[in-house]
Order: C-alpha cells, then structure tokens, then sequence
C-alpha cells in the first residue's frame, strides 16, 4: 500500500540535519496479548477511533513481532488494507483530498520483475507505505535472495508516514528474520526534501504520490519541473531519475504529452527505457477498493503509466499504444512478455520540435512515419482562418470516433472552426470524419475531450493533394452533408446535445483515400 509524503511528519526533531526515525516501544500487557490473539475487525476500528492509529500499530507490530501473526486477521496479507481502513477511520477528507492510488497485487508483480531485471546495488521503495510493492518484489526474487539483500544492509524505505513505515518493516521482519532490524535503512520525512537522498547506485521502485502541489517545501530543488507541472509526481520522478542509476515507477500517464510536463519529459532526455500506458475503460490498472472515499465505486478515472527507466544511456523512449483492456483479459496482459510485445521499436526523444511523446501500435509505426515525413512541418492548423464563410464543428467529446458536421450543431462542448477556402473545408470535412484524425488524438492524448491545440498541430497532407483527390473530397463533402441530418443522435439528458455518427461505410471510403 502507498501513502502519499504530502502529510505531516510524524517524528522530526526539528533539527537542520537529516530526519530522525522513532519507533514508540511499548510493554503489552496480559490484557493486550489476549486481546490480539483473538483480534477482529472490530476491534481494530474501535482502537482507531480510541486511541488513534499510531498508538494501535504500536501495539500490533509489538504484538506480532513477540507473539506471531493471527492466522485470521492479524497477518502480513491484510496489513495494508488493515492500514487504510484505519486512515479512512481518523481522517476520511484527508485521504479522500491526498490523491492516493494502491498498488494491485498483480500490477506490483509486473512492476517487481522488471526491478529485478535493472541495474543498481542498493534498492529502494520510495512512498513504500505499508510496503506493498517492495514486499512483493522481495517474494519474487525468492526468499535465500532476500535475506541476503536484507542482511547486506541494502535496503532502503522512503515516506512521510513513520506508521506506515514501521508497519512495512514489521511486515519484512516477519516474513524474513526479526533480527534483520538494524539492517534495513528507513528514512522518514519528506522525500522532496534537501536532507534526503537516494544511497548511490541505486535503483528505485515507486507509486509516487498523485496530487497537486499546494505548497512548496522550503529546502527543495528549485527546478523547472517543479515550477511547470505543480504536481509532487512529476517532481518525485524528477528526483529519482537524478539520483538512481534505474527505476520502475507507475504514475499518472499525463506526463506523456501533457503541456505542463514538457520540462519532465526533457529530464528523461538523458535517460533510456520504455514507458506502459493503460486506459481506463472497460478496464483500469487501479482497481478494488478504496475506503474512506465516499463511493463505493470500485474504479476511478486515472489512465496510468509504468516507465522504466535507466541511465546507462541516453537513447531515448520506447512506448506503446494506450492499452485498452477488459477486466477478463487483465490477467493474461498484466504479464512482463505480454506488456513488452506492445512496445513500438522506435524510440523518442523530446525537443522543441517534438515536444510530445506519442503511442503508437508498433504495427502502425512505418505508416505513421510515412504521414510525418510527408507532411513534414505542415499542420492542419494551416488551413483554418479566424472567420471564414466555411464553418465546421465537431464534439470536443469523442471515444470510439470523430465527426465533423458543417455548421454548428445544437450541444455543449464543440469545436467550432472556420475556412475561407473551399478546397480546405472539403478536406477538413473529411479528415475529421476518417480514423485518422481519431488515432492522432489517441496517440497524443486519449482522454475525453480533443484539445483544440492538439487538433490544429494534427499533420497535414493537404500540399500533396491531386485535384483527382480534391474532386474526391468535394464529392464526400456533399454526400455526407445532405445526408447529416439523418444520422444526428439527440440525448435529452442536459438539454438537447446533438452528436452525429455516419455509417461506417463512409470513414472506410475517407481512410482508403488517406491511406
């Protein structure tokens, strides 16, 4: 489970030196013991509410390290969720506002594999929480590996939460060897802090916290990153991939190509690896559920990303598409060989003139790479004019297509856009209408909406056309628009919102045109 840095340190003595870690010890009495050997749900909530959640993990670590676990409740398997339950116990709107996200058993898995196949002496779980993700890389890599790493003292635990914390190596002191206590490094305090640093040669694994920055700590770097994305996930990535020789970390997807991470994407400029991004329909990667937000939806709105990170060289990226998944299918792609037979083999670099990543089905690369050099610089922002004669509209929302009707259609969200030339409307007309202007914001974005940015920097081939090929737009054009009205969808559920759905047949007649 993770817990997000951006709280209140529990122990800090206040000094200008490195944080201090404490651990509470306390002396369980006859009373204590019983009560734990036949230890509830209940119970646990009752000792939340009384005595507040340090005070009761002081007490349970205490116990199961003296007494062993309780086969029923008390054991490693529901720590975490026993951990968050108690946070939606004490402070329900804190959790609810911190942004958290836990890691699943299978996506930890994936994640854990390819730590083990990555360079780096010392590793580290940064915003390790109660420890999901490092114990299950540690159950993956064996158990004679584990003790010796534990016992080579190259351990090291990363959060804000000094509970969290205890109750993660209480878990691995449990599953290994009690006296590996001194051996394992944990650093409580706030990971952007100057005081704390990654050991060298390291590499990092990590469900950095995904929230928004509210205020700056006042001994962080002062980075362009930090300045440009206010977002303590961009900022942590940045801080890892300077101080690790390599990383797994699975965060939000927006730093593919959202605007305000152009300066996190330069950061990974010097580096090389591979970047998984999931959707979130019909399936998502954050899945189960989630106590103390007040749903009981057992899914969410983040579309994620695992990057893999390493530092030996400064190759570049390579992606794949936005994986589209039902849940039935999650156990057979949540697979190591499986995710990386969707990677494209070219790999990107970002600069002034590519400032984006993009996802690309590697069975599409060549054509993709033949749209790009055939339209070279030019974009379809170069056939619009500010208040042309030619109007066309198109829902700002799209998920399986996109649509352009001439005119305005009677909805909220639309992009509206003007031509003073014909020629360019016709094709404008079509563009929209075939896949491709779809898969363009698929590769770049995906979410719900089209940015109108997005679609004006959308490659353009109008220069290359034939007047074969403008007789051919002209004459979809007209057909199309005379018969627009028969495929308006009206929805009466906020007012009148008209959409427009054309029969396939005529997007597969566009794209064999374009294609």
């Amino acid at each position: 489970m993770k817990r997000n840095f951006y709280q209140k340190t529990l122990f800090d003595d206040g000094r200008d030196d490195a944080p201090c870690y404490m651990e509470m010890s306390v002396n369980l009495t006859d009373a204590d013991i019983s009560k734990f050997h036949r230890y509830k749900l209940e119970d646990y909530s009752k000792d939340v509410e009384a005595a507040g959640l340090e005070r009761t993990w002081t007490y349970i670590c205490e116990y199961v390290l003296t007494h062993g676990e309780n086969a029923e409740f008390l054991n490693v398997q529901n720590f975490g969720e026993m951990y968050e339950i108690g946070l939606a116990i004490q402070d329900r709107q804190q959790k609810k506002n911190n942004g958290q996200y836990y890691t699943p058993d299978d996506v930890a898995l994936v994640m854990g594999e390819w730590l083990d196949s990555l360079d780096g002496e010392n590793v580290c779980d940064v915003a390790c929480g109660t420890g999901k993700l490092i114990l299950t890389y540690l159950d993956f890599i064996g158990y004679e590996r584990a003790l010796k790493l534990l016992g080579s003292g190259k351990l090291f635990l990363y959060d804000r939460d000094s509970v969290a914390l205890r109750v993660c190596k209480t878990a691995i002191l449990l599953k290994y060897d009690k006296d590996l206590k001194d051996k394992i490094h944990v650093i409580a305090g706030d990971f952007l802090s100057s005081k704390i640093a990654l050991p060298k040669n390291c590499k990092v694994i990590s469900n950095p916290p995904y929230a928004a920055i509210q205020q700056v700590g006042y001994d962080w770097s002062d980075t362009k990153v930090l300045h440009d994305s206010r977002e303590l996930y961009a900022v942590f990535m940045e801080k890892i991939i300077k101080e690790s020789v390599a990383a797994v970390i699975i965060t939000p997807y927006s730093f593919i190509s959202g605007a305000k991470f152009y300066s996190r994407r330069r950061v990974l400029n010097q580096c090389n690896g591979e970047i998984y991004s999931f959707d979130n329909v019909p399936g998502n990667i954050f899945c189960g559920r989630k106590h103390g937000i007040f749903n009981t939806n057992t899914s969410n709105s983040v579309r994620a990303a695992i990057t893999v990170i390493r530092n030996d060289t400064a190759d570049g990226f390579r992606l794949t598409p936005l994986i589209r998944f039902k849940s039935t299918e999650r156990r057979d792609l949540l697979q190591c060989k499986t995710l990386e037979g969707f990677l494209s083999p070219h790999q990107q670099k970002i600069s002034a003139d590519t400032p984006m990543f993009y996802k690309c089905f590697k069975e599409l690369q060549s054509l993709y790479d033949c749209v790009l050099e055939k339209s070279g610089q030019h974009t379809f922002s170069e056939l619009v004019s500010k208040d042309g004669s030619y109007t066309l509209s198109m829902p700002s929302t799209c998920r399986y297509f996109t649509s352009a009707f001439s005119g305005v259609m009677k909805r909220n969200g639309q992009t509206t856009l003007h031509f003073d030339d014909e020629k360019k409307f016709d094709f404008a007309y079509c563009l929209i209408n075939s896949s491709f202007a779809y898969w363009h914001w698929r590769l770049y974005d995906g979410g719900i909406t089209y940015p109108v940015g997005l679609l004006l920097k959308m490659p353009s081939l109008y220069d290359l056309l034939s007047e074969d090929d403008h007789r051919f737009f002209k004459e979809t054009t007209m057909e199309m628009s005379a018969r627009a009205d028969e495929f308006i969808i009206k929805k009466n559920n906020v007012g009148v919102q008209e959409n427009i759905k054309y029969p396939r047949q005529y997007r597969d007649k566009i794209n064999q045109r374009f294609f």
